[in-house]
């Protein structure tokens, strides 16, 4: 078990937070409805690979910003809540006319021209495009590494304004965009490219088993083994920066495995966010205690509609553009849960790969400026921190009792450091 002392640290360290569960405990409008999980059995995965057309042209380079991470001070002086999510990058406009003037090559085989874009930021870490336009018939577009060590498809789902995020690039300071055209498309048909996102954190460059040594491998859990597939990463645009959270699968009706998807209202509470929203699924290790995948490897599914959120809760209901990768539709209950009830949340603390958090309610504390029935939980293994956020903290049914929402300190320890206590704002989306 973990001290508080150990979460404090890794909280300071973290520079975030997360966890109250909005429930209804004790609520007179609980209607003690709930319904289990369950797994799709055919489930739609979308394509994640894909190759150059011509990865032997030279390259336009464009030389960008260098990538710095913003100050804030002190962190946490004088501060009683942790930053309501985990912030991990920002967005710059992009230099003006970079596609229509780039140099462009002819393949006559292909009947089309083609160019390579290639934009660097030093001591960015991850890059994110932004798009405005269609991709009419014939035009491709894919994302690549410069290395060539990865080619990500690009799926255009532009807003009602046109514009529209591709796939991130991570464990790169460079980004390149390689752009087909037919030669039967009008050139003023071009997509233009019209921001750059710089993460500066939110992944693990170098990854080592000791790293947060208080956080638990999910993997080593079998009973979460179903739970697991359905929980995803998430990143999205937060005005003109990017934030960090978890997100889940949410089981409508037990049959129709509708891309329903919930996190916390604090992460995503704008259509904006919503549809540039990334979810990257099934960024865990394979073993107990192994080494996680390349982010960059993981399938995604990129953008949702907004259905419904609720403050107070703390929650936010999704729909996904694209089918979800994750089969697993995690099961809720909206009925009352009783103080000394074990309770698990699997996260994406830091942005990192899937961990499990275990505690315990006692039903005693609503907090984090929100007024909903919550409880406070004693965490016992495992710990949380920015990026935690969003994730379905459930029973011992493995129900969905509510949302990982905040923390807030409740005293210093002997050296004047605060300690955070955490709670659940229990509350379901279905409830």
């Amino acid at each position: 078990m973990i001290t508080q002392r150990v979460l404090t640290l890794v909280v300071l360290m973290s520079g975030a937070l997360c966890l109250p569960l909005h429930a209804q405990e004790d609520s007179p409008e609980s209607n003690d409805a709930y319904l289990d999980g369950a797994t799709n059995p055919n489930p739609i995965v979308m394509e994640q690979k894909a190759s150059l057309i011509a990865p032997d042209i030279r390259a336009n380079r464009v030389a960008l910003p260098p990538t710095s991470r913003p100050y804030r001070g002190d962190a946490f002086s004088g501060e009683t809540t942790a930053p309501p999510i985990l912030q991990v990058g920002y967005t710059i406009d992009a230099p003006p006319n970079l596609i229509a003037g780039a140099k462009w090559e002819r393949l006559a085989a292909l009947r089309g021209w083609v160019c390579r874009l290639e934009l660097r930021s030093a001591n960015a870490i991850g890059l994110r495009l932004q798009f405005r336009g269609q991709l009419d018939s014939g035009i491709a577009l894919q994302i690549y590494h410069p290395d060539g060590s990865v080619v990500l498809p690009v799926r255009a789902y532009p807003d009602d304004e046109g514009y529209w995020w591709a796939p991130t690039l991570w464990y790169s300071d460079t980004i390149g965009v390689e752009i087909f055209v037919p030669e039967t498309v009008d050139a003023q048909k071009l997509p233009e490219l019209t921001a750059i996102g710089l993460m500066y954190q939110g992944i693990e460059p170098d990854f080592a088993p000791a790293e947060l040594g208080c956080h638990l491998d999910v993997t080593c859990y079998s009973a979460y083994n179903d739970l697991k597939q359905g929980v995803a990463r998430i990143l999205f645009p937060v005005g003109s920066n990017w934030g960090l959270c978890t997100g889940q699968l949410m089981n409508r009706t037990g049959t129709d495995y509708a891309p329903i998807f919930s996190t916390a209202q604090h992460c995503i509470n704008t259509q904006a966010s919503a549809h540039g929203m990334e979810a990257y699924w099934f960024y865990q290790t394979a073993t107990c205690n192994g080494t996680p995948p390349n982010l960059n490897s993981v399938p995604r599914t990129t953008g949702a509609l907004l259905l419904k959120q609720h403050y107070q809760s703390d929650w936010t209901l999704l729909g996904l553009y694209e089918p979800p990768a994750g089969d697993f539709y995690l099961g809720w209950d909206s009925g009352s849960w009783a103080s000394g009830s074990s309770g698990g949340a699997v996260h994406h603390p830091g942005g990192t790969f899937k961990r499990v958090t275990f505690f315990t309610t006692d039903g005693t504390w609503s907090g984090c400026g929100r007024s909903s029935w919550s409880s406070q939980v004693s965490l016992g293994n495992g710990t949380i921190e920015g990026g935690s956020s969003g994730s379905a903290g459930v029973d011992s049914a493995f129900r969905m009792r509510g949302t990982c929402s905040c923390a807030e300190i409740a005293g210093q320890d002997s050296n004047g450091k605060p300690i955070w206590r955490s709670a659940l704002l229990l509350e379901t989306p279905f409830g």
